[in-house]
């Protein structure tokens, strides 16, 4: 042969080995092997994109072109007359009011939580695209409201239909003067805002000449003299000076922690699906053996059977990675069909799914990469090894020393798996592959050992297909194939264990936190609307004194909270009444006394601090510290928490020194304390009664506010479930190519077998019993090593994001991953194994 061949030549190979029917199939199942890999990569980052993407392009189209930002330090606004002060300030171009508040629209089929955002229609021009929406002629009545097009059909809502908004407790009908369509706003469409002209907007909220914003347009030249004007008229008010894209920023923290266990999660799972790719090579790996053994002896150099072996990578990795974006989109589309709820409580968070071309580019790169190689890598002793050598040497023959050596591998890189966590935050990226690798080096020992076991099991019995199981699984020419079989059970298996694992120990411990904060009262009030549940809105106190009168109540305890900037983070404060049963979650204390916590706070002057926001002032238990409310108040730190599920941090206090600081008596909540003997179902309805089922308030017991918080903080692991889901399809597809590829490549062996007298029902159960000893033992061992990343990964979260974490062994999550294997095998091997054991007899054999 010549030193190369052409590409037409190496076409002409590639064809004529794709004749054989069993090459052709074998060659399907590792195309859709890499597919699923790439699958999951590209939908798992689409989940990792999509969520600040929405709101950054939300705050663009909201600034435009526009420098800074005087903002509010609290819902109740700032003097409008502030705007006129700004527009005299030399080098100051355009500055235009807004009013923002969190609201409830109510149509005739359903009602959703929104942020209402008003502005002036003679200057929204300054804006972005969005807020320029207010030159519509259907709003030149200036008394109308204007909702993108799938929020106006959740709530069964035409143009100029009256509907009701809801601020506070308050409920008032308007009138929806304007659609949005894509065509106006784009991608913003799916963005849950609300659009009305600011004075309109204050009439709805109650805050006449109030406003909550002032972007502002700037000289580039006069930029630092402006920023300094702006600067001394922001102190002299008692507003913040920030960025016009400050929001972005917000968000940004606030999401980080949930976006860094996306990535986290979106990591593992592309490892995950990287294994998948790489094992559904190595099923392949007896037929290229073969292949290279034939073209060798044909006189076929080194440089001659890379080039054929790399067009087959390269041709199956392409045709793979079409399949896969195709079929990763399918299920990006299918899975992902709402963003997280919980941050639309102060956020307005789209529910858009963003595709960039880097995330289809990482997936393809990595979809290419496992097709090299799962080519090249088990045939590299067959490519630098002389010819005399090639095929002989087997995987049952390794030295106790490459024994030793694997073992001392796994353990290595198990210990280094275990101090990840506790290194730095992305190093838990690393402890799981530190553990993949760890899975790789231990499966042959294992996996030897399940099938020793097994056969001493089986012995008594001395059943064939038991015994042709065991033969089979010990072929050196098809040990390869066989390890590639059980180590994508056990991938599988590791990933899905790992997900449910992290995600019950984080559900249970917002479900700690979440019972800690709403059992300090029997009944609560709150606005309604999901945008509501941390009662983060104020309204007006009317009924208070009227309730204690009611027969059950015992008392009736203002409650007070809001959303507060303080720095980069936007708090949620949390200030019970003084009658509260415990003012603190106790279960969330992480430093300090919780009883003498509990009751400075409720004396006044202390307040306790979620720990990653005292780790960033560098404050400590027993220190002063000035809370940048809207009247700055110096406070005492009484206990450090987590962040109570809401991922920048929260900031506890005593209701009354939340009405200094914050300048407002008005209540968030009212919380009621029963008498003892009294139903809380009964007090419940007496209020309910009271308070009026036409008014914006809503009335529910602890139990059922708890429940409430519960939906919430599922919404809230919405996108770690739907990783989670993605991985748990991806596994089942994987096992399915897998052994459907091992089964097809049987095909041959089993003819031959039936010359010498082996009946159907033998060779059958002999199938199964080798599909299922494969996916047993890899389950096994991915289960075991998926129950130690389960508390790798908690720790992880638990230190970079101050969740609310409990600590568990979720041993039910490995049982049911290895029972579902178990299904996915006996379905998987019994249909396939049925059809391949009724080929005819054939004296000749490729078997293996």
């Amino acid at each position: 042969m010549r030193g190369r061949l052409n590409l037409g030549e190496v076409l002409f190979l590639y064809r004529a080995r794709l004749r054989a029917r069993n090459v052709l199939v074998q060659e399907g199942f590792a195309i859709l092997g890499i597919a699923v890999g790439v699958a999951l990569l590209f939908a798992s980052q689409v989940a990792s994109t999509s969520l600040t993407r929405s709101v950054t392009q939300l705050t663009r189209e909201i600034v435009g072109d526009t420098q800074l930002q005087l903002v509010a330090r609290g819902p109740g606004g700032f003097d409008e007359r502030l705007l006129g002060d700004v527009r005299r300030i030399p080098g100051v171009r355009f500055a235009f009011p807004v009013l923002e508040q969190q609201a409830n629209v109510i149509g005739p089929h359903g009602q959703r939580s929104v942020d209402l955002v008003g502005t002036d229609p003679r200057f929204a021009h300054i804006g972005g695209s969005l807020l320029r929406r207010f030159s519509s002629a259907q709003l030149a009545a200036q008394r109308a409201i204007a909702l993108p097009a799938p929020l106006a059909q959740a709530i069964g809502a035409g143009s100029l239909e009256t509907i009701k908004i809801q601020l506070g407790g308050n409920v008032q009908p308007t009138l929806l003067g304007a659609i949005l369509q894509p065509g106006d706003i784009g991608t913003l469409v799916n963005s849950p805002v609300v659009l009305a002209p600011v004075a309109y907007a204050q009439q709805l909220a109650g805050m006449t000449g109030k406003i909550t914003r002032i972007f502002v347009r700037v000289q580039p030249s006069r930029m630092h003299d402006v920023h300094a004007a702006l600067a001394r008229l922001a102190r002299a008010v008692k507003v913040n000076l920030e960025p016009a894209t400050f929001d972005s920023k917000l968000f940004s923290v606030a999401s980080e922690p949930a976006s860094n266990s996306e990535t986290l999660f979106s990591a593992i799972s592309a490892l995950v699906g990287f294994m998948f790719a790489v094992n559904a090579m190595l099923v392949t790996v007896p037929a290229r053996r073969n292949l290279v053994e034939d073209i060798r002896l044909q006189g076929a150099t080194r440089r001659i059977t890379l080039q054929i072996l790399l067009f087959d990578a390269t041709v199956l990795g392409v045709l793979a990675c079409i399949l896969g974006l195709l079929l990763g989109e399918l299920l990006s589309a299918g899975v992902f069909r709402a963003t997280p709820g919980y941050l639309t409580f102060a956020f307005p968070v789209g529910n858009g799914r963003i595709v960039t071309w880097q995330s289809a580019a990482l997936a393809a790169g990595a979809g290419l990469t496992a097709a090299v190689a799962g080519v090249l890598w088990p045939l590299r002793h067959a490519l630098t090894r002389p010819l005399k050598t090639d095929g002989m040497i087997s995987s049952d023959e390794v030295k106790q020393g490459r024994v030793v050596a694997r073992l001392a591998i796994g353990t290595t890189f198990l210990l280094i798996a275990g101090i990840t966590p506790y290194v730095h935050g992305p190093a838990a990226i690393l402890g799981n592959i530190a553990l993949i690798v760890s899975l790789v080096s231990l499966l042959p020992i294992l996996f030897d050992r399940c099938v020793a076991l097994f056969e001493r099991v089986q012995r008594p019995f001395n059943g064939a297909s038991p015994v042709l199981a065991v033969i089979e699984l010990r072929t050196p020419q098809t040990r390869v194939r066989s390890l590639a079989v059980a180590a994508t059970a056990a991938v599988a298996v590791f990933g899905t264990v790992e997900f449910q694992g992290i995600q019950s120990n984080l559900t249970r411990g917002l479900d700690a936190s979440a019972h800690g904060i709403d059992s300090s009262a029997d009944v609560w009030v709150t606005p309604r609307g999901e945008s509501n549940a941390f009662a983060t809105t104020a309204f007006v106190n009317h009924d208070a004194k009227a309730l204690t009168r009611l027969p059950g109540i015992s008392s009736v305890g203002l409650y007070r909270g809001s959303f507060l900037d303080w720095g980069e983070r936007k708090l949620w404060v949390l200030a019970p009444s003084s009658n509260a049963k415990q003012p603190i979650p106790i279960s969330q204390v992480v430093a300090g006394t919780p009883a003498l916590a509990a009751r400075r706070v409720r004396q006044g002057g202390w307040a306790v601090l979620s720990q990653i926001l005292a780790n960033e002032y560098h404050l400590q238990v027993g220190q002063w510290f000035t809370l940048p409310s809207p009247k700055p108040t110096r406070l005492r730190v009484a206990a450090l928490s987590t962040n109570l599920g809401w991922p920048p941090g929260a900031v506890v206090l005593n209701s009354h020194d939340y009405a200094s600081a914050w300048g407002s008596t008005d209540p968030s909540a009212y919380e009621i304390q029963t008498k003892p003997g009294a139903s809380s179902a009964s007090v419940r309805y007496r209020v309910l009664r009271a308070v009026g089922s036409e008014t914006g308030l809503a009335v529910e017991t602890a139990s059922e506010r708890e429940r409430r918080h519960y939906v919430l903080a599922a919404q809230g692991l919405s996108r770690l479930t739907q990783i989670r889901l993605l991985v748990l399809i991806a596994a089942i597809l994987a096992v399915t190519g897998a052994m459907g590829s091992m089964i097809w490549q049987r095909r041959d062996l089993v003819a031959f077998m039936k010359v010498d007298g082996y009946r159907r029902g033998i060779l059958w159960r002999w199938l199964v019993f080798e599909a299922a000893l494969l996916l047993a033992a890899g389950s096994v061992i991915g289960a075991a090593l998926g129950l130690y990343a389960q508390l790798l990964g908690s720790h992880f979260l638990a230190s970079i994001t101050g969740f609310p974490i409990v600590f568990n062994v979720e041993l039910l999550a490995a049982v049911v991953s290895i029972t579902l294997m178990s299904v996915v095998t006996v379905a998987v091997a019994a249909l396939p194994g049925y059809l391949v054991v009724r080929a005819p007899a054939r004296t000749t054999s490729s078997a293996h």
